[in-house]
């Protein structure tokens, strides 16, 4: 499969096109085929790479779901911190474009180094809180119908 210039590609949901994969019960391998690496399918799930129609159509196509579920905007209240994820992702290589297409001393390339790694550590953060926040959000209706379960 022939590559794009870079920054171009059809912007997704990285955390749609994650489930999309494991709801299928398919690796990064088994996604990618011979027709990509796996490591860009893993950078697409990650938001550091967007892909290709053809690469989306390909996706879509062993996930099984349409191509306008990996495009559609999330439910707001929903997937909030997923796209706050994504987006400080999106920015860190934005910032890694800019730091890389524009002559930079060496301490204004430093200075664009430590940005994107601050923003990349962002997502991770984001991530993490909404993952401890699912679990603990679950942990406390498993408890309240426990509650509810005695009472019956």
């Amino acid at each position: 499969m022939q590559r794009g210039p870079r920054g171009s590609g059809i912007a997704v949901d990285p955390e749609r096109v994650r489930r999309a994969r494991l709801e299928a019960g398919l690796s990064l391998a088994e996604v990618a085929g011979d027709d990509v690496s796996r490591t860009f399918i893993h950078f697409v799930e990650r938001g550091r790479s967007r892909p290709s129609r053809t690469v989306l159509t390909l996706i879509a196509r062993r996930t099984r779901k349409p191509i306008s579920y990996f495009t559609a905007q999330p439910t707001h209240d929903a997937e909030l911190s997923i796209d706050l994820a994504a987006d400080l992702t999106r920015l860190g290589e934005r910032v890694r474009q800019f730091a890389t297409m524009n002559r930079l001393t060496g301490v204004e390339r430093e200075a664009m180094s430590l940005i994107e790694v601050t923003l990349r550590q962002g997502a991770e953060l984001t991530k993490s809180i909404e993952t401890i926040s699912k679990r603990g959000s679950s942990a406390r209706r498993a408890a309240a119908t426990a509650k509810q379960v005695r009472r019956n």
